[in-house]
C-alpha cells in the first residue's frame, strides 16, 4: 500500500501547469480555429474575391513599375498567383495554430514527444474536420492535398515550438 501511495504523490508533483501561459496558449489556438472555420465558411465565390483582391493590389503597382508601359496584367498569372496565395494561406494559418496548440498543450504535458505527437494529431485532425466542413459550402470542395499542406504547415510550427521549448529547457539547465 505505501508503494501505491508514493507514486501516487509522485505522479501528482510531476508537472505543475502555468495556468496563465495554458489559457494563453489556448485562447490563442482557439482563436486560429475561429478564424479557419470563418475562412473556410466562405462561398467560394467570396473566398476567391478575397484572395483575388489581395493578389491585384500587391501585383497591379509591382506590374506597372517592372512591365513595359502599356503591357496588360496577365488575366493566367493573376489566377496562377492567386492559388499559390490560396496554398501559401492554409500552409501559414495552420503553422500559427500548430505553434500556439504546442505551446498549450506544453504546459500540460511535459514530454516534449507527447506535446510532439498530440499537437500534431489535434491540428490534423482539425484540417480534416476543415475540409470536410467546405464540403458544405457553397461551391467549396475538401481536399485532400489541402489536408496535406494544413497538416505540413502544423507539422513546421509544431517543430518550431517544440525546438523552442528544448532550447529554453537546455538554456535553463546550465
Amino acid at each position: 500500500m505505501r508503494g501505491l501511495r508514493s507514486h501516487a504523490l509522485r505522479v501528482m508533483a510531476i508537472r505543475v501547469i502555468d495556468k496563465r501561459a495554458f489559457f494563453l496558449w489556448a485562447a490563442a489556438s482557439l482563436a486560429c480555429m475561429a478564424a479557419i472555420f470563418f475562412f473556410s465558411s466562405q462561398s467560394a465565390e467570396e473566398s476567391s474575391g478575397l484572395s483575388g483582391s489581395i493578389v491585384r493590389w500587391v501585383m497591379e503597382p509591382l506590374w506597372r513599375w517592372l512591365a513595359p508601359a502599356g503591357a496588360e496584367l496577365p488575366e493566367a498569372l493573376l489566377l496562377a498567383l492567386e492559388a499559390v496565395l490560396r496554398k501559401c494561406a492554409h500552409w501559414f494559418v495552420f503553422f500559427v495554430f500548430g505553434f500556439c496548440a504546442a505551446n498549450a498543450i506544453r504546459q500540460a504535458a511535459g514530454n516534449i514527444w507527447r506535446v510532439f505527437w498530440v499537437a500534431l494529431c489535434w491540428c490534423s485532425a482539425y484540417a480534416a474536420f476543415d475540409e470536410l466542413h467546405q464540403v458544405f459550402v457553397q461551391g467549396r470542395t475538401g481536399m485532400w492535398q489541402d489536408w496535406l499542406i494544413d497538416t505540413a504547415g502544423a507539422f513546421v510550427g509544431i517543430g518550431l515550438a517544440v525546438l523552442c521549448a528544448f532550447r529554453r529547457r537546455t538554456h535553463r539547465d546550465d
